[in-house]
């Protein structure tokens, strides 16, 4: 594989975020540059002071390419952008944007199909007709419940400390999916059903990343069944307080690491109109599998 070479003529991309400090997607990209010869490199950004808008300003300055946009900003980027992708405005996220140059910006999500590519393989098993729960009703949470209806799931159910934002987005879902999608009441008899029919439970927020990692956002009323496929979108720590408890059911628990190397897999293509066929695709994940494994 060859070395990157950083010169005058290097392509920039960033990721940007609160919570980026431990993030591997920096590394893996530079791994897929110097892979296909691409003459860029990605850096991070932590956003905790100046914000996402702030960042991406800074960024144009200095001729970024494009940036990765993490917890907590995908969904606040509408009033910023040029034009938005069908993807990022169905699901109401935008992980990803592109920059031009004289400064427009682009904006797209690339999470969802990083879910559909990532779930089978990580869980061996599809989405398809499945009863789903989400935790969640962020970017990421909002990326996963848009695949999930995409792949013809049977329902949705969004659980999510502020009921009402469930609640609108379940509507959103349900405009464009046909009642698919129902907010979660913790007190309510329905919840509770969707909770233990579930075939597959998602824990799609930041509750349970490091450095806070002996959270998990399940009530204390709630048990996980052994017929429950679990799976946290967390990927720091690798098993998550949410899986251990999961796991100690009898659960199958998977940690949703992987959605991130298919996630910096589509992205690396929409910057840069590289497409990487099917046998290089699965060398880059296994160079993957090497570097995330071992973190």
């Amino acid at each position: 594989m060859a070395k990157i070479k950083v010169d005058g003529n290097t392509s920039l991309y960033a990721l940007a975020g609160e919570y980026i400090n431990f993030s591997p997607a920096p590394e893996f990209f530079n791994l897929i540059s110097s892979f296909t010869g691409y003459n860029s490199i990605m850096f991070p950004v932590n956003t905790e002071n100046c914000g996402i808008i702030k960042s991406l300003d800074a960024l144009k300055i200095i001729h970024c390419r494009g940036v990765l946009i993490d917890t907590p900003h995908r969904c606040e980027l509408n009033d910023y952008l040029t034009s938005i992708s069908e993807e990022a405005l169905n699901c109401g996220a935008v992980n990803i944007v592109k920059i031009d140059d004289d400064g427009d910006v682009y904006g797209h999500n690339t999470e969802i199909s990083a879910f559909r590519k990532a779930f089978p393989i990580i869980t061996g098993e599809k989405l398809n007709d499945k009863r789903i729960f989400i935790f969640g009703c962020g970017g990421i949470a909002r990326a996963i419940a848009f695949a999930c209806a995409l792949e013809q799931c049977k329902c949705l159910t969004i659980a999510n400390h502020n009921y009402e934002k469930a609640k609108r987005f379940c509507a959103m879902l349900n405009d464009k999916f046909d009642n698919i999608a129902y907010a979660a009441d913790f007190n309510d008899v329905q919840t509770i059903h969707s909770f233990y029919n579930a075939d597959i439970i998602i824990q799609a927020t930041s509750v349970g990343m490091f450095p806070q990692v002996d959270v998990q956002p399940l009530p204390e009323n709630f048990n996980f069944m052994s017929h429950h496929i679990v799976l946290d979108t967390i990927y720091n720590p690798p098993q998550t307080k949410f899986m251990r408890i999961a796991d100690n059911r009898g659960c199958r628990a998977y940690t949703g690491r992987d959605i991130m190397f298919f996630n910096c897999f589509e992205a690396f293509q929409w910057w840069t109109d590289i497409k990487i066929d099917e046998e290089n695709e699965k060398k880059l994940f296994n160079i993957w599998k090497d570097l995330i494994y071992n973190i």
